[in-house]
């Protein structure tokens, strides 16, 4: 993956170290995510199975350590599982290939509905949305092929 940096209209879209650059920054950001084989997860209980694939994950950093904390906790293998998406981000299947941030914007729920409503994407339910207080049915998606 090599490292890159693009600017449009208020998005960073950010790969490699360059998380860096978010420190003492706060917003919501998409987390791209190469599934390279079938997964399966444990949801209180539940399976879950991922199949390989593009997905992505909605999130937001508003609180202490900001972007920053928050992206290199996404990005790290090692970590105690805390959130669902930790079981994904571990997986020795699953590789960050790619972050895009909106600086100072609060709106994760809004960019979910948003991309849950193109064709392109299906949401699975359960993952990512468990403290979410909009009642999104999820804040992770496949990209369909």
């Amino acid at each position: 993956m090599g490292e890159s940096i693009r600017i449009r209209r208020g998005i960073i879209i950010l790969t490699g170290p360059l998380i860096e650059f978010t420190q003492g920054l706060h917003g919501t950001y998409l987390l791209l995510l190469h599934i390279s084989e079938d997964i399966t997860i444990d949801r209180r209980g539940q399976t879950i199975e991922l199949s390989k694939g593009i997905y992505i994950y909605v999130g937001s950093a508003f609180g202490a350590g900001g972007l920053a904390s928050c992206l290199h906790r996404h990005v790290r293998k090692q970590k105690k599982k805390h959130w669902h998406i930790d079981q994904v981000t571990m997986h020795r299947a699953s590789e960050t290939i790619g972050i895009a941030i909106s600086i100072n914007q609060k709106n994760e729920c809004n960019l979910y509905k948003l991309l849950s409503k193109i064709d392109e994407f299906s949401p699975i339910p359960g993952i990512g949305n468990s403290d979410c207080i909009n009642e999104c049915g999820s804040h992770f998606l496949k990209i369909l092929n």
